[in-house]
């Protein structure tokens, strides 16, 4: 790296709700207290950045002295958590003013919190987050479902260090998020029906869908304009660099 060249951001994961909520082992490359946190996703990828879209249904104030926001964003396989404070005071501003329930992108840093119980939940603490419409929303399903195929095609790759840490480190079958994927599309024309109306987010857009997702991550058909959403712009900021 060239003096004074700032370091180049961490591509972004795209995963489904019931992947990222399994995530729970959380690694660093190198002994740098500064090095980068990643997820590590059971399909075999680790993640310091992950992609999400999805609708936004509930938000609340959980903080005791301080503002301290979470978000609820539901997708076709479950919900994220987002949460967002005083360090990410445009994430909580949007979270404060924005009235459920509304499509929304995140792009965020997967954050890992151990229970009481000894259980982890997984959560992300957002870079970006602004409302977008039921076609971002669409789009993202079907290339997340591309992408998540992607990984189970490579995860008994020999080479795939990282699909040997999920391994170690996960008791979990990768062709269950193979399911995931099936669950994702099969409910992706529900999802569309019965999404937020508000804003004119329901759109007219006939999504994608996969004749058979148990096979090659190429039978993921999707309309001309949904194929990739690699050089889109979703809501204010630019896509072109989370494509991993």
């Amino acid at each position: 790296m060239s003096q004074g060249q700032a370091p180049m951001r961490e591509l972004a994961q795209r995963a489904f709700a019931g992947e990222f909520n399994d995530a729970g082992y959380t690694f660093r490359e190198s002994d740098d207290d500064r090095a980068p946190v990643y997820a590590l996703l059971p399909t075999g990828a680790k993640a310091n950045r992950v992609f999400v879209v999805g609708t936004l249904t509930e938000t609340d104030d959980v903080g005791s002295d301080d503002e301290y926001w979470q978000g609820r964003i539901v997708g076709p396989t479950g919900t994220f958590f987002t949460y967002a404070g005083q360090y990410q005071p445009e994430a909580a501003a949007m979270l404060r003013e924005v009235d459920p329930p509304v499509f929304v992108a995140l792009v965020g840093k997967p954050r890992t919190y151990e229970t009481d119980d000894g259980d982890t939940n997984v959560s992300l603490r957002p870079e970006h987050l602004t409302v977008v419409d039921a076609d971002t929303r669409n789009r993202w399903v079907t290339e997340t479902a591309k992408r998540t195929l992607e990984r189970i095609q490579r995860f008994d790759d020999d080479t795939n260090e990282y699909a040997a840490m999920a391994r170690e480190e996960y008791d979990a079958d990768p062709d269950q998020y193979r399911q995931t994927v099936i669950q994702a599309l099969e409910e992706l024309t529900d999802d569309a029906e019965t999404a937020p109306t508000s804003q004119d987010q329901a759109g007219g857009v006939t999504p994608s869908t996969a004749e058979d997702a148990s096979g090659s991550a190429t039978e993921v058909s999707a309309d001309e304009d949904s194929t990739s959403q690699s050089g889109d712009d979703i809501g204010d900021f630019d896509t072109t660099d989370l494509d991993s």
